[in-house]
């Protein structure tokens, strides 16, 4: 899956090819339908709400059973969308891209994450106080698809790809600090979770990262036209519940940590590393940058377009009606934070042993 926004980035080093997750089943009389679902990790916090959603009861009320099928795959989303696999999938805005070009038939019905997980980081103590500071300088990248975060980010000042120096260092973190350290690389272009472990082994970061570049769409809910009206009910419940999730970050965060802990644990073994994730997910990557969750954001689309095309991601630039549909919006934020809150405080008072 080549794109600017990996999913495969959002990995913490946790258990790996981890089993479909199925969701408790609901109370009540409503019909429980089965969704299977691809985000960008299922054995990470980062995608907090797919847990959230679960534990404060969000996806039961709902009556939606949530197959989460394993992230930790070579096959690329797409195809576990086509084939029916899957019925909805996380895709970052390069997949949407190129789908949307390749003329498959794709709809973006939801923005699940607003904030893009790449970026550039430099050391706090260095001179290098903005992208404009980067000319003549070598910037290190994780892998070589961050040539493309590089190459945005220098855009917004005018410069070119041309006017730095680039070499890929790799995601190993005492590598990456050495180079740092030594100046080897003055600049890391990485992901979220490449910048989080930096930080916790101690390095003092500052990050450039221009605005234009962070808030793009870092990962969209995407479905499959043909079957769209057949699913659109199920889909549009199941957004409901995970737009709630993804709220109770906001209104409860130790509580939805608590629950993090408890599904994934060994995200956690490692001092600060579980708290980190979830408050860069609900306060950097998924926080609501619209008015309402998921809002689709016209003009990002139009503007990230061109940079993909000079990078040679996508062959021209695409009309965004082709692939944006907006029609899932209201449903998915047709609730009230009394219900969030119903949810969160149920939670805490079955799980006392846990709940902050």
């Amino acid at each position: 899956m080549s794109s600017m926004m990996r999913n495969a980035r959002f990995l913490f080093a946790c258990a790996a090819g981890s089993a479909a997750l199925l969701l408790a089943p609901v109370a009540g009389a409503q019909e429980v339908e089965t969704i299977n679902v691809m985000t960008s990790n299922d054995a990470s916090c980062s995608p907090y709400p797919q847990i959230a959603s679960d534990e404060f009861g969000f996806f039961a009320k709902a009556g939606v059973k949530v197959n989460l099928l394993s992230s930790s795959t070579s096959i690329p989303f797409l195809a576990f969308l086509s084939n029916g696999d899957a019925d909805i999938v996380m895709l970052d805005p390069g997949q949407v891209l190129q789908a949307a070009t390749a003329d498959q038939p794709i709809a973006v019905i939801y923005e699940a994450y607003q904030g893009a997980s790449d970026g550039i980081v430099v050391p706090a103590a260095g001179d290098v106080q903005s992208v404009a500071d980067l000319k003549g300088k070598i910037v290190g990248m994780a892998t070589d698809r961050d040539q493309l975060t590089t190459v945005m980010a220098l855009s917004t000042v005018g410069m070119t790809i041309s006017e730095v120096e680039t070499v890929v260092v790799g995601e190993e973190i005492p590598v990456v600090a050495q180079a740092l350290n030594n100046k080897t690389i003055q600049a890391y272009a990485a992901a979220n979770s490449e910048f989080a472990a930096l930080a916790a082994s101690g390095f003092d970061l500052r990050n450039i990262t221009p605005v234009q570049v962070s808030q793009v769409p870092g990962n969209s809910w995407t479905v499959w036209k043909p079957t769209l009206d057949a699913k659109r009910d199920l889909i549009q419940r199941f957004l409901r519940a995970w737009a709630m999730g993804q709220h109770s970050g906001i209104m409860d965060t130790k509580a939805v940590m608590a629950a993090c802990k408890k599904r994934i644990p060994e995200q956690w073994e490692k001092p600060g590393n579980g708290e980190r994730v979830v408050n860069n997910s609900v306060m950097n990557t998924q926080i609501r940058r619209t008015v309402k969750y998921g809002e689709l954001q016209r003009d990002v689309w139009e503007g990230i377009q061109q940079p993909y095309v000079d990078f040679g991601e996508i062959p021209k630039k695409i009309d965004i009606d082709t692939f944006l549909d907006t029609s899932f919006i209201d449903a998915a934020n047709s609730f009230t934070t009394d219900e969030v809150k119903a949810g969160v405080k149920a939670w805490k008072e079955a799980n006392k042993d846990i709940a902050r």
